[in-house]
C-alpha cells in the first residue's frame, strides 16, 4: 500500500510540474530560441525643427490699478457703487461742497474787486496821476487774490472725487454720510481691459529673451489654449534673491475674463532651430552612466533590442533634443522599454516618425514650471 502510495504522489507532483512549465512558458512570450519578444511601439528618426522654450509661470496684473483718496475734508454726499464702470474724468463720490462753494465766491468776489482797481490804477499811472508805489499795491493785491481765488477753485474741485482713468470701482473704502478728511481712501478703481502678465526670467537667458520675444500664454484658471503675445518689458536690473529679472507680456482683455492675480503658464521662445533630431522624453531611459535609448537592429530578419548611448541636448515639454548617438533612419524604441533589455526581439505594435509622435504629445501636453 505505501508503495502504491508513493507511486501516486509521483506521477500527481510531474503532472503539476508539467502544467506549470507550459503556463510559465507562455507568460514568457519567449521564440523558438530561447529569446524574450517583448511587445513596444517605435518611431523611425527623421530631421524637424525645433523650438527651445523656457517655461515660466506669471501673475496677472491690471494695468491700471490705484486706491482713489480725498484730497479735501468734507461729508460724503455720495459714491458710486461696488462695480460700477465709469469714464475717465466722471465723479466717484461728490462730498458736501457748500461752505468750500462759500468760499469760492468770496475769493472770486475779491479778485474781481482787485482787479478792477488795478486797471483802473493802471490808466492812472499811465498818465503819471498815482504814484508807483500805489500801482505796485494794486498789483500785489490782484496777485494776492488771484492766489486765494485758484486755491478755492481747487478746493471746489477736490470736493468731487473724479475718475483718473476708465475702469470699473471693486471696492468702496467709504460710505454715504461719513466725514473725511484728506488723503484717506475713497475707492479702488481697475482697468482691466488690458492686462500684463508679470515673470521673471533667470539671469542665465539674459541675452536671449529680450523685449519683443515670442511666447504662449495659458491661463489655467480659464483653460483656453495658447495665447500669443510678445514680451513687452524685459528689466535690465537681478533681483539678488532669485536671480531673475523681471518681464512683462501685455494683452487685451475686452471680455473681462482675465483677473488680476490669476496664475499664468508661460512658454518663452528661445530659440529655433533646424535639421535637429527630437524623441519622446519617455524614449530616452538615465542612470549614474548617462543617457540611452533602445534601438533596433536587424539580426536574421528579426529586430533585436541594443542599448546605445546618445548625448541630449535642450528640452521643451514632451520631447527633448539628441546630439549623437542615433541618426537618421534609425529606429527607436519608444513605448515597452521598462521591461526591455538588449538582445531581446522586438515584436513591433505600432510605428510612426518620431515628428508624428510628438506632435500628438504635444496636444496632450500642459506647461509646467521646469527650470
Amino acid at each position: 500500500m505505501y508503495r502504491i502510495l508513493l507511486k501516486a504522489a509521483i506521477l500527481i507532483f510531474l503532472a503539476a510540474g508539467t502544467i506549470s512549465c507550459s503556463e510559465n512558458g507562455e507568460d514568457e512570450t519567449a521564440t523558438e530560441n530561447g529569446v524574450r519578444l517583448i511587445p513596444v511601439e517605435t518611431v523611425e528618426v527623421v530631421d524637424g525643427t525645433f523650438d527651445d522654450y523656457v517655461r515660466l509661470t506669471g501673475t496677472v496684473e491690471a494695468l491700471e490699478d490705484a486706491i482713489i483718496s480725498s484730497e479735501t475734508s468734507g461729508r460724503v454726499l455720495s459714491i458710486q457703487q461696488r462695480g460700477a464702470y465709469v469714464e475717465e474724468g466722471e465723479t466717484i463720490a461728490q462730498l458736501d461742497d457748500r461752505l468750500i462753494k462759500a468760499q469760492y465766491n468770496a475769493a472770486k468776489a475779491s479778485f474781481d474787486f482787485a482787479r478792477d482797481s488795478y486797471e483802473r490804477l493802471e490808466r492812472l499811472y499811465a498818465d503819471s496821476i498815482v504814484t508807483t508805489q500805489d500801482f505796485d499795491n494794486a498789483r500785489t493785491q490782484l496777485d494776492q487774490a488771484r492766489s486765494q481765488l485758484n486755491q478755492a477753485e481747487k478746493q471746489l474741485e477736490d470736493a468731487s472725487i473724479s475718475a483718473p482713468f476708465t475702469g470699473r470701482i471693486v471696492s468702496r473704502l467709504i460710505n454715504t454720510g461719513e466725514l473725511i478728511g484728506p488723503g484717506q481712501p475713497v475707492a479702488r478703481l481697475v482697468s482691466s481691459e488690458r492686462v500684463r502678465i508679470v515673470t521673471g526670467i533667470p539671469e542665465r537667458y539674459t541675452g536671449e529673451i529680450t523685449e519683443g520675444t515670442e511666447s504662449d500664454i495659458f491661463l489655467r484658471a480659464l483653460g483656453t489654449g495658447a495665447i500669443k503675445a510678445n514680451i513687452t518689458y524685459a528689466g535690465s536690473v537681478i533681483d539678488p534673491e532669485t536671480r531673475t529679472y523681471a518681464a512683462e507680456i501685455e494683452i487685451d482683455n475686452p471680455d473681462d475674463l482675465v483677473k488680476p492675480d490669476m496664475i499664468a503658464d508661460l512658454q518663452i521662445k528661445r530659440a529655433t532651430l533646424d535639421g535637429v533630431i527630437l524623441l519622446p522624453r519617455t524614449a530616452v531611459l538615465r542612470n549614474e552612466e548617462g543617457s540611452s535609448v533602445f534601438r533596433s537592429s536587424e539580426e536574421n530578419g528579426r529586430k533585436i533590442a541594443e542599448l546605445v548611448t546618445v548625448e541630449t541636448a535642450a528640452a521643451s515639454g514632451p520631447f527633448i533634443q539628441i546630439v549623437s548617438g542615433i541618426e537618421i533612419g534609425d529606429e527607436v524604441v519608444v513605448s515597452g522599454m521598462r521591461t526591455l533589455s538588449s538582445g531581446d526581439e522586438l515584436n513591433v505594435l505600432n510605428t510612426t516618425t518620431n515628428l508624428e509622435r510628438i506632435e500628438k504629445l504635444k496636444e496632450q501636453d500642459r506647461p509646467v514650471v521646469s527650470y
